[in-house]
């Protein structure tokens, strides 16, 4: 099977991941745009939900998180991200689990200070169907794109301190008013951080087609311009009603794709 290799630059810290082609997803424009996003104050605990790749668990290691988990419904998907952070040198710190959304974390009473899901976002109806299954199960966030993200928001508190936290993003082509509406219903304090325009290629599995077809060097600056549904949002939610901790923007990211 053939393995993609992808080198990027991320809140100033050096990563490496290894990707096999049919069975984890390459991180596309809006994991890239999260990692940009999220801030880990050294010392905090960090749990990233549908891990794949371990990209959000690895950065946060190197960003002085105290213990990093990953979670994710693929075992497979799980022993490769462990290899990611074995190559990064930050294994130590990480711990990866198979399971549904935060189950893994309440089944074991961990509750952690911040947490990130990128949740898959691509209507059911768009999923490329010649995707191998465990890629599909990747993107596809329901009939209109939000479901996922709704379940996520319902049950997280489970598994969050007290004083947590939760970066969460939001996008224009997967039922926005869905997530608003569980922002509410759940009573998260919500906090907007950042607002930037995402293309079609860079949603779902389509950037790694895009990547494919263009092996190299890229940075990613969220420039792009406007359309009728390409607004991501990224929201800080905090369970304690409390003030933002994400203290500045940061919307740069260097990509190196190998395949």
């Amino acid at each position: 099977m053939k393995t993609f290799t992808v080198r990027a630059r991320v809140q100033g810290q050096e990563l490496k991941l290894k990707i096999p082609e049919k069975s984890v997803f390459v991180p596309n424009l809006m994991s890239w745009f999260s990692a940009a996003q999220m801030t880990i104050v050294p010392g905090e605990t960090f749990a990233d939900i549908g891990t794949g790749s371990g990209l959000h668990v690895i950065l946060a290691a190197k960003l002085g998180a105290k213990t990093a988990y990953g979670v994710d419904i693929s075992p497979t998907v799980v022993r490769n991200a462990r290899v990611n952070a074995r190559l990064n040198g930050v294994e130590r710190l990480c711990r990866f689990m198979s399971g549904s959304l935060v189950d893994p974390l309440v089944e074991r009473g961990i509750k952690v200070d911040v947490m990130i899901y990128n949740a898959p976002q691509f209507p059911g109806m768009a999923v490329d169907k010649k995707l191998p299954g465990r890629l599909k199960e990747s993107v596809d966030g329901g009939p209109g794109g939000g479901s996922l993200n709704v379940r996520f928001l319902k049950g997280a508190k489970r598994a969050l301190a007290p004083h947590g936290r939760i970066y969460n993003p939001m996008v224009g082509w997967a039922q926005p008013e869905l997530t608003r509406r569980a922002m509410k219903d759940f009573r998260y304090g919500v906090h907007e951080i950042s607002r930037v325009q995402v293309p079609p290629w860079g949603r779902g599995n389509l950037t790694r087609e895009w990547l494919l077809e263009r092996p190299g060097k890229h940075r990613f600056d969220y420039r792009w311009p406007k359309g009728a549904d390409t607004q991501a949002q990224m929201f800080e939610l905090r369970v304690d009603g409390g003030k933002p901790v994400a203290r500045e923007l940061r919307n740069v990211v260097d990509v190196a794709f190998t395949a």
